[in-house]
């Protein structure tokens, strides 16, 4: 009886050693790759994976938030916008992947409840925001509440952050961005395979694109959550490509009425989107899907955020919508017909994979 008893707490006693051993070996990945930045970041390969942005943003920013007078926020596009290229502040850039403005408003109470009044307000503005059905709003419930972020130990004791661990080893990640050991947006190198080849000829957007121009109030909403600071908006640079599939639908001068009631709520807007030399190229280098550019183009843009020229975007402010949207127009009617013929000189000089099979046929 004696030796069973001694048996029992012998198996008990490794069983727990064991699960010891386990638990704090978990803890140990997590804290050296560190998915969700509650310390240094990665020190095994320098790089994180945006796996949940939403949560790992403010773990980062919380223990500093007295050292940053400026505020980034909007969507994955915007995480590359280098926060050090802006003058005269401290940036925190604390946009992520399909951040839309419903679920800002909730990160702006959640920062002013702890005493935060960035001086200088950067946001970033979604066409989606005002087209189709509204989009879900999916933050963290301790924003929600107010009240502070899971602990380090309880996160990092979990089978989910060790797998997001796993996977940064792997270089498994969600998206096509990574952060570097700076905590710097960057984009992830893609095989000629995979390079941005918009469709030919430009075609209508696919629905949903209904206008919703009252939900431009969100943006105003914003704006007012930070009423001491210098509010600046932008739209991000996106492909020709793609804003001219967007003006074939019909809702353009709707959605620039929409884009206009904003710029009139904020101390500047910039808008990147309008059609130009560098919107226009397919350079891998500087965009992998004509939505998301590198972050040396986007130090460009920075820069033009405050400068008195804001090249290569223009500035909306002191100009009347009128003229924005002929502009606007005058721009894509130049670029479809140019960008049309290009293709099509392309197709004809690169004969399709029945084309190709057919000669092969006949020569045989």
């Amino acid at each position: 009886m004696v030796r069973a008893t001694r048996r029992l707490r012998a198996f008990f006693a490794w069983l727990v050693a064991t699960a010891a051993v386990i638990v704090g070996a978990c803890f140990l990945v997590n804290c050296l790759v560190d998915p969700l930045w509650y310390l240094r970041g990665n020190v095994l390969t320098g790089i994180n994976y945006p796996f949940n942005e939403r949560l790992a943003k403010m773990v980062r920013l919380l223990p500093r938030l007295g050292e940053y007078d400026c505020l980034i926020i909007g969507t994955s596009r915007a995480t590359l916008l280098p926060e050090e290229h802006i003058p005269g502040y401290r940036c925190y850039n604390l946009s992520f992947s399909d951040g839309h403005v419903a679920e800002y408003l909730y990160y702006a109470d959640y920062l002013r409840t702890r005493g935060y009044a960035p001086k200088l307000l950067i946001v970033d503005v979604r066409r989606q925001d005002l087209l189709g059905p509204p989009l879900p709003v999916e933050v963290p419930d301790f924003i929600k509440d107010g009240r502070a972020p899971p602990s380090i130990l309880a996160t990092y004791l979990s089978l989910d952050a060790l797998n997001f661990s796993i996977r940064t080893l792997r270089r498994d990640g969600p998206h096509h961005r990574y952060y570097d050991e700076d905590f710097h947006a960057q984009l992830e190198p893609r095989g000629r395979r995979r390079w941005y080849n918009p469709p030919a000829p430009i075609k209508p957007a696919e629905p949903p694109f209904d206008v919703h121009p009252e939900r431009a109030d969100l943006y105003l909403q914003l704006r007012q959550k930070f009423p001491a600071a210098r509010a600046v908006a932008y739209l991000p640079m996106e492909s020709a490509w793609r804003i001219a599939a967007f003006s074939l639908t019909g809702e353009l001068d709707a959605y620039l009425v929409a884009i206009g009631k904003i710029a009139a709520g904020y101390d500047r807007f910039v808008d990147f989107t309008l059609p130009s030399p560098l919107t226009e190229s397919k350079d891998p280098k500087v965009t992998y899907d004509g939505s998301h550019y590198s972050r040396s183009v986007n130090a460009a843009l920075a820069a033009a955020l405050l400068a008195d020229d804001p090249k290569p975007g223009i500035d909306w402010r002191g100009r009347e919508a009128s003229d924005i949207a002929a502009l606007y127009h005058r721009r894509l009617d130049e670029f479809i017909p140019i960008a049309n013929a290009a293709a099509a000189a392309e197709k004809k000089e690169k004969p399709d994979k029945k084309e190709k099979k057919a000669s092969r046929a006949e020569s045989e």
